[in-house]
Parts: structure tokens; C-alpha cells; sequence
């Protein structure tokens, strides 16, 4: 799983906690026992075609 992404519209860098928040799908995950954290955000991690910069608002547009 990548950490960073770079926005290529503005150049925005999303890291650490603001990355997990804006790239996790957290509909998907289930609590229980059966998989661990790191493996839901694996499972969950939206297309980047998905993700939208919260800075200039644009769709689709990162690099890693």
C-alpha cells in the first residue's frame, strides 16, 4: 500500500492520517476478529480514479 500521494493538478501531498481518511473506503470494513488493520486497509483502499485532492477538488489526478 502506498503512504503518499501527489496531487498532479496542484501538487498537494497527502500523507499520514489525511491519507487514510480520504483513500480507505470505511463502508467496506467490518469490525471482527477475522483480519487485521493492515490488511482491511489493503482490502479497502479506493481506486485513485476515486480519490478527490481536498485541497483543489480534482478526481483521479496523483502520483505516488
Amino acid at each position: 500500500m502506498v503512504k503518499h500521494l501527489l496531487c498532479t493538478n496542484c501538487g498537494y501531498d497527502m500523507v499520514g492520517s489525511e491519507y487514510i481518511a480520504n483513500t480507505v473506503d470505511a463502508s467496506l470494513c467490518q469490525q471482527g476478529p477475522m483480519y487485521s488493520n493492515q490488511t482491511l486497509l489493503n482490502l479497502n483502499t479506493k481506486p485513485y480514479h476515486q480519490i478527490t485532492c481536498p485541497y483543489c477538488k480534482s478526481t483521479g489526478n496523483w502520483t505516488t
